[in-house]
């Protein structure tokens, strides 16, 4: 990738000059990264993917919306990406495992994705939400439970990770065993190197080819059994691109949606009850959308042809991240309302455009009753850490804190 500006054309940057993306989801205070970025380059910055592997991290609303809407000349393929195509980005690379070409929703583009597409969205168009609702409020309930019969817990690691996955299996006909395999195949997808991301996709997709083989063979009411049954008569390839791609991006990014918002709970007195805060979920959960998104930064696109953006050249096979959170501290107000803030452009964490996440219905439903029931129930809930001692583990794209301990000084019971 040459790095050059409008005015100066083929002006090259040195790499061990730029900041790694990773930065801006470990960071303590992430938004400084991306205002420091867009101080020293403007709203289309040079980042590193990793070591020797530059990107583009857009950081301005209009540049990012051109992005995301101009499947054109954007597009999500990784087969378009000339550090692919040169060997720069091998298979022993991190994020070559993770942005390698593969057949899934989220990672084609034109005709195959609109196809994909049409599987995945009129599956959750099928979806009764009050079914979801009363599913949710179970898994909660027999987690939340547990948690309190101990008196302490890990709200990460026992609850935000647990409920999702639990939801989603059901949603999709996967058993409890089989959705804590595919939980940890994909943190191992994310943060694996080499051939261990390799091995982690292999038993992805072993779940997945299992999971469609019994559905075919025994048809239920799930929602792979509704991809199975759609009138455009998919095949078992189609089906599993579509059912893997959305069950390893959205258990991760929910968890880190639910995360975020009790860690805001826990550390932020504006929502925290007893400091006078609000304690509305939904409240909680579009603050998180502004300030702590799930998905910091979207997957990179890639440009199909020599282009200018933010008065940056973009050259053809460039990878183009969009950087939701740095485009939305853009464009956001100014002052301490954190719900004011959050409101300009906490849509952008959905996407836009053709790549615009299919499950916002289902997910915003998961997230309110998940981030809801636990309110409800940990009373007198308290960290057994520094607030300032917790950190996040993150990939390039999502952000979750480590882990959040605390203790309950009062029960509450199921009602």
């Amino acid at each position: 990738m040459t790095v050059t500006t409008t005015t100066q054309s083929e002006r090259l940057i040195d790499l061990e000059d730029l900041t790694p993306l990773i930065e801006t989801t470990t960071s303590a205070e992430p938004a400084r990264v991306y205002e420091r970025l867009r101080a020293r380059w403007g709203n289309v910055a040079p980042v590193l993917l990793e070591p020797g592997v530059p990107a583009w991290l857009v950081l301005g609303h209009r540049e990012l919306v051109t992005v995301l809407r101009n499947e054109g000349l954007f597009a999500r393929d990784s087969r378009n990406w000339s550090l692919l195509q040169d060997g720069t980005v091998g298979p022993g690379s991190g994020v070559g495992g993770v942005l390698a070409p593969r057949d899934g929703i989220y990672y084609v583009d034109g005709v195959r994705h609109r196809h994909l597409r049409r599987l995945v969205d009129d599956a959750f168009e099928s979806v009764d939400e009050h079914q979801l609702a009363t599913i949710t409020e179970q898994w909660c309930r027999l987690a939340l439970d547990r948690l309190l019969a101990k008196g302490e817990a890990d709200l990460v690691g026992e609850y935000a990770r647990a409920v999702p996955l639990l939801v989603m299996s059901t949603m999709f006909g996967l058993d409890p065993e089989q959705a804590r395999a595919m939980l940890h195949h994909t943190r191992r997808v994310f943060e694996a190197k080499g051939a261990a991301g390799g091995e982690a996709l292999n038993a992805q997709r072993s779940l997945i080819t299992e999971l469609i083989a019994s559905r075919r063979a025994a048809p239920s009411d799930d929602l792979t059994s509704v991809i199975l049954r759609h009138p455009s008569a998919p095949t078992d390839l189609d089906a599993q691109s579509a059912v893997s791609a959305t069950l390893m991006l959205g258990s991760e990014f929910e968890v880190a949606w639910i995360t975020q918002a009790l860690r805001l709970r826990l550390t932020d007195p504006r929502f925290d009850g007893r400091s006078g805060g609000l304690l509305s979920a939904p409240d909680t959960l579009e603050a998180v959308l502004g300030s702590a998104p799930p998905a910091p930064n979207a997957a990179p696109r890639f440009a199909l042809a020599d282009t200018t953006l933010g008065g940056r050249k973009i050259w053809a096979g460039d990878a183009v991240v969009p950087g939701i959170l740095g485009a939305s501290a853009e464009s956001r107000v100014s002052g301490d309302d954190i719900w004011l803030e959050s409101g300009n452009l906490s849509y952008l964490t959905w996407g836009a455009g053709p790549h615009a996440c299919p499950a916002r219905r289902p997910a915003t439903v998961i997230a309110q009753i998940a981030v809801g029931e636990a309110l409800r129930r940990l009373g007198g809930v308290t960290l057994t850490v520094p607030a300032e001692s917790l950190s996040a583990t993150g990939t390039l794209w999502s952000s979750v804190p480590r882990e959040l301990p605390v203790r309950f000084e009062e029960h509450r019971p199921a009602q």
